[in-house]
């Protein structure tokens, strides 16, 4: 039964208002954010390929490319279904629900859910040679408007997930985080309910709502897989509001031409004042007697097809700001802070097999970031690694990377760090059947934390991703 267009609009609002509800009852009935430490956190990214959660486009070559259809096959490929195709091809491990996936994707609705689990254990030095575990499973919902409502352009989007730790970081001493889904305490939260809508065709792109920043700011697509917090955002960028923390936002990104990008947010800054807002609302996005700080920050790229003999890559340079006031290391405090930062990332040799397969192959990536070392315990940090997708023969959806990461410590006497730290990663991630993934990971890390104390760790560690 077809719904009437004005139905579809009520019910669209709808879910968009209960969701923004339920973000407040998740805030007020699991956390209580307004006891929340301090300004000086322990930098966190999140895992940066969850099944569901995109990343802002950085081209509209490549949404040129996705407008246009693949040509149908004569006979129709069997469902991920029991009598179609065997359960160990299937692209999500409960299949596509006897044809319910198919339709409700043909009618805007895609449906997305995981289960990451880390398994870690610190082998030598570090403050405690122990194994421990952390989980984040992950729901999401995302609506395209065109085909539910007729709204070209248009899409909502609704992300629910929880998390569960004990031990990491605080085992291996380390400052950057070893692993990317730790989180401080145990969350239960709607971390994100957005809109995004595309004007004056692929010109202007607008997302407003609660959003996390690193899906639109400061990420390098090739190194997704790592599992190394600083692979994601670098740690000087330590007010970015990203997970477990994303907060109400208004992005607008520009696209002159299909190769160049501008963007700007503006994002509720209350974490700096204490609040936790990644189980919250617009409560504090506006000033009002708990928060009154605002994070902003720009981007602007530009992006290539091929370069010379190598194939695709980006570069790209922005910076931030925040409006908190500041406690500073010499026990003076200051009116806001910022930083800036930049990256690379480049294919250096195509996977080849399928024509024009331009997703596998050999990628390099550098990234670069700075912040006052006043205020912002890491004042500086280099980054940089090789991602090899596509491994061995058939191994097509298997993936290898090195990464190294430096990051240089507050100089300031009063900060506590008598040096810096340096983490190399190395992972191979095991493609078992196209929706279950194992990840064996190994990282030693150089002077954790700057102490003079804690010796130098090797921690290793198995991923295991499953998407539901």
């Amino acid at each position: 039964m077809k719904i009437a267009s004005s139905a579809r609009c009520r019910l669209c609002i709808a879910i968009a208002g209960t969701a923004l509800g339920l973000t407040g009852v998740c805030d007020r009935a699991v956390l209580a954010q307004d006891a929340f430490a301090s300004v000086e956190t322990e930098m966190e990214s999140g895992p940066q390929d969850v099944p569901g959660r995109e990343k802002g486009e950085r081209s509209t070559l490549e949404l040129k490319r996705e407008a246009t259809p693949p040509a149908k096959p004569v006979t129709p490929e069997p469902l991920d279904w029991f009598g179609g195709k065997p359960w160990w091809e299937w692209s999500a491990a409960t299949g596509n629900w006897g044809g319910a996936r198919s339709w409700f994707d043909d009618h805007g609705f895609a449906f997305a859910g995981s289960l990451t689990l880390d398994w870690s254990s610190v082998w030598d030095g570090g403050v405690r040679n122990v194994a421990s575990t952390r989980t984040l499973t992950d729901f999401n919902l995302t609506i395209d408007t065109q085909k539910f409502l007729g709204l070209e352009g248009g899409t909502f989007f609704i992300d629910f997930y929880s998390t569960d730790g004990r031990g990491g970081s605080a085992d291996a001493g380390d400052f950057q985080g070893f692993s990317n889904i730790q989180t401080d305490a145990n969350l239960d939260q709607i971390a994100e309910v957005w809109y995004e809508q595309w004007i004056l065709g692929k010109l202007l792109r607008v997302k407003v709502g609660k959003v996390d920043a690193n899906s639109e700011f400061a990420f390098v697509d090739v190194a997704g897989t790592f599992l190394n917090s600083s692979a994601g955002v670098s740690p000087p960028i330590f007010n970015l509001t990203t997970y477990p923390d994303p907060a109400m936002s208004v992005n607008i990104f520009v696209y002159p031409t299909k190769n160049v990008y501008l963007g700007f947010g503006l994002y509720d800054g209350a974490t700096a004042d204490g609040i936790r807002t990644g189980g919250r609302g617009p409560a504090t996005f506006f000033s009002d007697s708990k928060s009154s700080s605002w994070f902003f920050i720009g981007e602007a790229g530009v992006t290539w097809e091929s370069l010379g003999s190598l194939g695709g890559g980006r570069v790209a340079a922005g910076g931030w700001g925040h409006t908190a006031r500041y406690d500073r290391f010499d026990g003076d405090t200051q009116d806001g802070t910022e930083g800036f930062f930049a990256m690379a990332e480049q294919q250096l040799i195509n996977g080849g097999g399928e024509e024009g397969d331009d997703e596998r192959g050999l990628f390099c990536f550098a990234r670069y970031a700075w912040a006052d070392e006043d205020v912002s315990e890491a004042c500086q940090h280099v980054g940089g690694g090789f991602v090899q997708r596509g491994t061995f023969g058939d191994r097509r959806d298997d993936e290898a990377g090195v990464f190294v990461s430096w990051v240089d410590l507050s100089d300031d006497e009063n900060a506590g760090f008598a040096q810096d730290e340096t983490t190399v990663e190395l992972y191979y991630r095991i493609a078992i059947t196209p929706f279950f993934a194992i990840t064996p990971d190994l990282q030693y890390i150089v002077n954790p934390s700057g102490d003079r104390d804690i010796d130098d760790s090797i921690v290793g560690s198995l991923r295991f991703e499953l998407a539901f």
